[in-house]
């Protein structure tokens, strides 16, 4: 308060009431604050909600294993000598699955050469399978191998050898 508004408040000129007016004004104004600023709250957590489900639904792509390529590869392979185990391990590392055709190699060279593909396949965490007389399938770990065709062709065999 001023000096002057002392002065009449000592003689009583001025009223008591416009204090409690003004005090009441005061409080309106802090309420209202308090809605605005809880309405800014309120619709600022409302945006970030939205934002926050658009980002999840952003969150549900997977991104492919070998990058932007949505080509597999298989190599056919016929190898004539152990020494071509390397060349079908390099493309069992590049990711490619190789189909092994083994029947041009002799019986010690072929159990060699599949032992050899056997621990490169482990050590890729791939998988290697027969899938004929002398025919193998190895694979990355990026593909699957399902079926049984290996037991139809058995079956087939043995009931050629029947006859």
């Amino acid at each position: 308060m001023s000096i002057i508004g002392k002065v009449r408040n000592f003689f009583a000129m001025e009223d008591e009431y416009e204090d409690d007016y003004e005090y009441e004004e005061q409080q309106k104004q802090h309420e209202n604050q308090n809605k605005q600023q809880q309405q800014q709250q309120m619709s600022k957590q409302a945006h970030e909600e939205i934002n926050y489900d658009r980002n999840a639904s952003k969150q549900k792509l997977v991104s492919l294993p070998g990058g932007a390529s949505l080509t597999s590869k298989v190599v056919l392979a016929q190898p004539r000598e152990y020494a071509e185990a390397q060349d079908v391990a390099d493309h069992l590392k590049s990711k490619k699955a190789v189909v092994i055709n083994l029947q041009q190699m002799q019986i010690d060279q072929a159990k060699r050469f599949v032992d050899f593909l056997s621990g490169t396949v482990y050590a890729i965490s791939g998988d290697i399978k027969k899938i004929g007389t002398n025919t193998f399938i190895c694979t990355p770990d990026t593909v699957d191998i399902s079926g049984t065709i290996t037991d139809m062709l058995f079956e087939e065999d043995n009931s050629i050898k029947r006859w």
